[in-house]
Parts: structure tokens; C-alpha cells; sequence
């Protein structure tokens, strides 16, 4: 009896967690459905317990499950890597899995993306949400993307590309006075923030929390566009990074924090991915992007104040 996991068998197990049932992770191996139980079920059976757990609504991972999911999916995406390294035609004309967020993937990702496919038309590019649950630095760091836009952070261990910097900016009626505000007159209406719990947000909510006066009103709203929405009407005064609010809407200002508060937008990438055919593809596009003037006419504007 093989005495060790099979690549067939760890592809298996990676597929059916991200599908949630052997039924989807067969339609996207194209295998049969008892091809793919029986490979978790090998496994299973090779380390003496559960993967997941099974019931008429599915599939969950066990805690076995998820701690042996990243390696898993790390030890497949290598055995890819080494065939994507070995030839570059199949990996420009495979997939490139990107994690941005709401504002990079509006305002960059697109001229991007589009210098990528005039270059190689074969390369399909797939976008995965890099704020909601893990974020995008995690999605690079287990494998389920190659490449993240991300908000630059002391920790990282990815390797990095710059791609542009910005401040978090506070917006409000153009109707009021534009003067800089102290964090005093903040306190005068509620502050809409984006929700904490995405790791992308964490710093402005310590931001804020160092410089606010006790009893400022914090009311957190995952939309932007519901943000400036309800400034417009009156419900607040709402702290955005300054690209997310561009283009601003003909009602609304910005203004700089009392306290600035700059980031550092960048690319990631799992160190020693950087070489592979489609990643350099995608970060030669960047870097061509970079080199534009509409490139430069957007770092102009986020460097405006304020913001109209």
C-alpha cells in the first residue's frame, strides 16, 4: 500500500473543499463524483481520520481537514507551478487568479488587465474578493490566487510590488465650509467607517480610535456608495481611503484627517512565484501601466486637497 499522499488524491481534497461536495468538485476536475470521495476517502484512510464531514447537505472540514487544507493546496499548486515553469505556452494560455479589492480593482485592475490581454489574448484572468473573509494577502499566501492587490503591511512575508499610495480622506456635504476640521468637530455627527472586521480596515478603525474624543459615534457600513449616500442626506460625515471615493460625487468633498493617514498599495505575490510565465506576465503589464499618463494623472488626483 503507497504509504504517502498522491497528487490525484491531495487535488481531490483541495476541490472538495472549495466546492463544498464531491458532486461540484467532480464537475470541476471532470471527473466522476466517486472518483473524487474515493480519493478523500484514501487519504482518510492513509492518515486514520477524518477529512470531512459528511451529511446529506454536503461536506465540512473537520479540524483535521483544515489544518491539513493550506499544505495540501500549497503541494499542488508547486506540482503546477513546476509544469507552468516547464511550459510557458500553457501557462499564458491557462488562468491568472487575482484578489483585489473594491477600489483597486475599480480604479487599476481594469487598464491592467487590459494591457494584459492585448499582450496574451490566451491568458483568462479570474477575480477573487480580497476583502471579505480572509482577505487578499491570505488568499495569495494559501494559493487561491496569484497575485493580490493589497494594502502594504509591516508583517507581510509576500514578495511585494509597489503600485501606488494614497491617504484615508474625510468626506462630506460640499454645502459645508471647507475648512480643516479637528477631531473635535468630528464628534459632531456619527463617523461611517468600513467594518473592522475586514483586516484591510483595521488600521483606519486604530486610527481613529488613538485620536477620537470619548463618545464619538462610529457606525460601520461595508458599501461605500451607501456611505456617500447617506452623507448626502445628512447621516454623517464617512472616513474613506481618498481612492475609494473617486470619482467624487458632485455633492461631496474631501478633506484630509486631521491626522493623516497614508498606505502603501501593492502588489503580492508568494515568494518564488514571481518568475512563473503568467505572474510576470501580469506584473510586466502593471509596470507598463505604471509607465502611462493616465497612470500619472490618477497619482495627481490622489494627491490633490481636497478632493472635489
Amino acid at each position: 500500500m503507497n504509504s504517502s499522499a498522491t497528487l490525484i488524491q491531495l487535488r481531490a481534497f483541495v476541490a472538495a473543499a472549495d466546492a463544498g461536495s464531491f458532486g461540484r468538485a467532480a464537475r470541476s476536475l471532470a471527473l466522476a463524483p466517486s472518483s473524487v470521495s474515493e480519493s478523500v476517502l484514501a487519504l482518510e484512510l492513509l492518515h486514520g481520520q477524518p477529512l470531512f464531514r459528511r451529511s446529506p447537505r454536503g461536506i465540512v472540514l473537520t479540524h483535521a481537514g483544515e489544518q491539513a487544507l493550506p499544505h495540501a493546496r500549497l503541494t499542488v499548486q508547486h506540482s503546477e507551478d513546476f509544469a507552468l515553469a516547464m511550459n510557458e505556452r500553457a501557462a499564458l494560455t491557462g488562468s491568472l487568479t487575482v484578489a483585489t479589492n473594491r477600489s483597486l480593482g475599480i480604479h487599476l485592475l481594469p487598464p491592467v488587465l487590459s494591457l494584459l490581454r492585448r499582450r496574451h489574448p490566451g491568458l483568462s484572468v479570474r477575480i477573487l474578493d480580497g476583502v471579505s473573509g480572509e482577505g487578499g494577502e491570505q488568499l495569495v499566501q494559501d494559493g487561491r490566487a496569484d497575485v493580490g492587490f493589497v494594502e502594504l503591511t509591516a508583517r507581510t512575508a509576500l514578495f511585494t510590488l509597489p503600485v501606488v499610495e494614497d491617504d484615508c480622506v474625510l468626506v462630506l456635504p460640499r454645502a459645508r465650509p471647507a475648512l480643516p476640521l479637528t477631531w473635535t468637530d468630528l464628534q459632531r455627527q456619527p463617523l461611517l467607517i468600513f467594518p473592522a472586521q475586514h483586516s484591510c480596515n483595521v488600521e483606519i478603525h486604530q486610527h481613529l480610535n488613538t485620536f477620537l474624543p470619548a463618545g464619538t459615534v462610529v457606525q460601520e457600513v461595508a458599501e461605500d456608495e451607501v456611505m456617500l449616500s447617506m452623507v448626502e442626506h445628512g447621516l454623517g460625515l464617512a472616513v474613506l481611503p481618498r481612492l475609494a471615493v473617486l470619482p467624487l460625487r458632485e455633492s461631496l468633498m474631501a478633506l484630509a484627517l486631521p491626522v493623516p493617514l497614508l498606505r502603501e498599495l501593492v502588489a503580492v505575490i508568494r515568494p518564488g512565484r514571481a518568475g512563473l510565465p503568467h505572474v510576470r506576465a501580469f506584473t510586466e503589464a502593471l509596470r507598463a501601466y505604471q509607465a502611462t499618463p493616465a497612470f500619472r494623472y490618477l497619482q495627481t488626483l490622489l494627491q490633490s486637497e481636497p478632493v472635489r
